[in-house]
Formats: C-alpha cells, structure tokens, sequence
C-alpha cells in the first residue's frame, strides 16, 4: 500500500516542477475575438490567394480596414480624378505592384484593449527584392480584427511616415485649391 501511495505522491510532485502544459482552449464561436488572433490576421493577408487590393487599397473581396481607416481610404478614391493613380501606387499589404510576397515572420503584441501591433517582415519569391518591416496597428471591430494604420520600419531605401498620417496629408493636398 505504501508503494501504491508513493506513485502517485512522486506525479504530483514532479507536475508541481514542470511548467504547465499547453492546453487547447475550446473552440471559440466564429466572429469572437479567439476565433482570430491578431496575428493569424495578418498572417491571413500573406496567404496564398488572398486577393490582393486594387490601387484604391479596399480590399473589396473582405473587409481589412478599420472603420476610421475605410473613411479615410473611400474620401482619398473620391477624391481621385479618373485615370489617377490615387493615393496608393501599389498594394497597400505587400507593399508591391507585382512580385509574389512571402511573409517570414510575425509577432504580434497587445497595446490596450482591442489594439494590438503586428510586426511583420516580408520577403519576395523572386529573388534580389528587399526586406520589408512594418509594423500593422490592429483595432478589434465587431469581433473582426482590422488594420487601422500601418508603420514601416524599413521600406527599401527611404522612410516612410505611418499610412494614416501619409492619407491625411495626401486629402488635404487634393481638397486644396489650386
């Protein structure tokens, strides 16, 4: 009897020592903030097939955008004389017009409830293309995450200011007269 308690004493023990296993929660109901991570988000946007946007950047085939962001990208398209290339010059994800982007990393941080920062760095297949870091500032809208601006640490040889930032001054340029 004393050997019979002994076991189970020693597993007890040695579980109090070891760092708790990874358990997998229950499956989150679709729309909830567990269903999507941030980061599998973004991760998402890097997927083979995932449809790019058009040069407006909307990302019509699903919502991407916050809210904010959305406003500000539909007023830069309304703004835009035909035949314009608009605010964005290339896709506003992998920051290319054409090429076949191939995310390497991405880690994402919360900020405060409902934001979280993903960083990311983005290759190309082809070679002989640079590196991209940037860094997505993500809002939790209707249970969605969604990109509300975008930070790049490095974008081939130049800086570049957050999106939001670089949008706004791109409107009030177009709304100005003259």
């Amino acid at each position: 009897m004393r050997r019979t308690l002994m076991l189970p004493a020693a597993v007890l023990a040695l579980a109090g020592c070891s760092p708790p296993a990874a358990t997998e929660a229950a499956p989150a109901a679709a729309g909830s903030p567990a269903a999507s991570t941030a980061e599998a988000f973004v991760r998402s946007l890097y997927q083979p097939g995932a449809a790019p946007g058009d040069a407006t950047g909307t990302h019509e085939s699903r919502p991407v955008w916050s809210a904010r962001t959305k406003a500000l990208l539909d007023k830069a398209a309304r703004l835009t004389p035909d035949g314009e290339v608009g605010f964005f010059e290339a896709d506003p994800i992998c920051d290319c017009q054409d090429g076949t982007p191939v995310l390497q990393s991405a880690t994402a941080v919360s900020t405060g409830p409902g934001r979280a920062d993903v960083a990311i760095v983005q290759g190309f297949a082809e070679p002989g293309n640079a590196l991209h870091r940037k860094t997505y500032n993500l809002v939790l809208e209707d249970g969605q995450w969604r990109i509300d601006d975008q930070r790049y640490e490095s974008m081939g040889d130049f800086p570049y200011a957050p999106m939001v930032q670089r949008l706004e001054a791109w409107i009030a340029e177009a709304e100005s007269p003259g």
